[in-house]
Order: structure tokens, then C-alpha cells, then sequence
């Protein structure tokens, strides 16, 4: 399934106010990918145009560079999302998990679920970003002490294919998905507007829009 079908594939409800799908967040990318310090996925660029911010299925959202007043950053996603996969992997394994970026080559996340299930591309197996396969943390086998990552071997697009015919293999044990081909705007970004990168400046503590870790 190629990305075209992909999209056709996924049905969106109408917008109750004016009887057409939400319209996606723009996004300045050229921004964006100078502030990361990276190329994004063609594909991830071509979805979160066409459709972003979005959950698919009910379960599966795909983030988006974007924010809303007093509720998300997508530069606070992504610094949070890895400081607790790093933290909850390093208590499950015992031993120092795989970097996550900025570091060179390290995880970027790109989706998660409710349930903890986080997604990533590994930026480190090629210097295609159209050939970066996505990673599983699993949030629920980290707790349990077992191994909490998963290496799909697929890009973007396999990845949400595969969610969405056949499902993917959680860590720990069983599957996410397939999930139905609905799509909906994210709950808590209705509203959501275009984001800007911070400035360049130290990395705060806690939160912030600093470069994710």
C-alpha cells in the first residue's frame, strides 16, 4: 500500500461546523527540520499536510508539528516522549537504553497511543530519511520488567498499513491492531494552530520547547 492509497484509504468524518474534514495544521517544515537538525520522511511530511494532526483508528495518533494554548508543544512531545522511554527503558533492561535525538543517529518519536505504545523512527540506520524503519516502545512490557522495544523494519507508511490490515507485535506480547480506517482530528488539538521552534537557547529542566532529548 502505497501512501496515495494509504490516505484514500482512511475516512474522516465530517466537521460539525462546516461539513467537511478538519483542515490540517500548516506547517512550515523548512523550520521545522532546521530546528531538529534533520530531513523528515517524505511520507510523514505528505500525511500531516494532507490530514495532521490525526488518529487513526481510534487509537493510533500521529503527531504533528503544532500547537495549542495551554495544552501541547510538539517541541514538549518530543523531549518528554523520550525522556520516558529512556527512563522506563533503563529500568526495565538494566542498562543504558539506545539514544534518542538530538544524539547522533538517535530515536525520534513520530505517534503514539493511550496505552503507553510509543513509535519512532531510527534515524541512525540510514541517511535517507525515506528508508528510516520504525521502532516500538512498549510502555506496559517496560513496567513488567521485559524488553520494551520492538524494531519493525518498515517505514512510515508499511507501518501504518500494516496497523491498518494486518497489526503490528507488541514487545510485550500481543498486537496493536489492524486498527479501522478512520481518521479524526486529535481530541486534544482541535483547535491547534501552526508551531513555531523556539529560539536557540539551553534546555530547561523539565518540559519547554528545547531541542527533545
Amino acid at each position: 500500500m502505497d501512501l496515495s492509497s494509504l490516505i484514500a484509504r482512511l475516512t474522516l468524518p465530517p466537521s460539525t461546523d462546516s461539513g467537511r474534514p478538519a483542515v490540517p495544521v500548516p506547517v512550515d517544515w523548512d523550520a521545522v527540520e532546521s530546528w531538529l537538525g534533520l530531513g523528515l520522511p517524505a511520507d510523514y511530511r505528505a500525511l500531516v499536510s494532507a490530514l495532521g494532526p490525526l488518529e487513526i483508528g481510534g487509537r493510533l495518533r500521529l503527531h504533528a508539528p503544532c500547537e495549542r494554548e495551554g495544552g501541547y508543544d510538539y517541541g514538549d512531545w518530543l523531549w518528554e516522549t523520550h525522556r520516558e522511554c529512556r527512563i522506563s527503558s533503563r529500568r526495565a533492561l538494566r542498562r543504558e537504553p539506545p539514544p534518542f535525538h538530538p544524539e547522533p543517529g538517535g530515536l525520534l518519536a513520530w505517534g503514539d497511543t493511550r496505552e503507553g505504545v510509543r513509535l519512532l523512527w531510527d534515524t541512525g540506520a540510514s541517511g535517507d530519511p525515506d528508508r528510516w524503519p520504525v521502532v516500538v516502545f512498549d510502555a506496559e512490557a517496560a513496567r513488567r520488567g521485559s524488553d520494551p522495544w520492538h524494531e519493525c523494519g518498515t517505514t512510515l507508511t508499511q507501518t501504518l498499513a500494516a496497523l491498518l490490515t494486518t497489526g503490528i507485535r507488541m514487545p510485550g506480547g500481543g498486537a496493536l491492531g489492524p486498527l479501522p480506517p478512520t481518521a479524526r482530528r486529535t481530541a486534544f488539538l482541535v483547535g491547534a494552530r501552526p508551531w513555531r521552534p523556539p529560539a536557540p537557547g539551553p534546555a530547561p529542566e523539565r518540559g519547554g520547547s528545547a531541542p527533545a532529548h
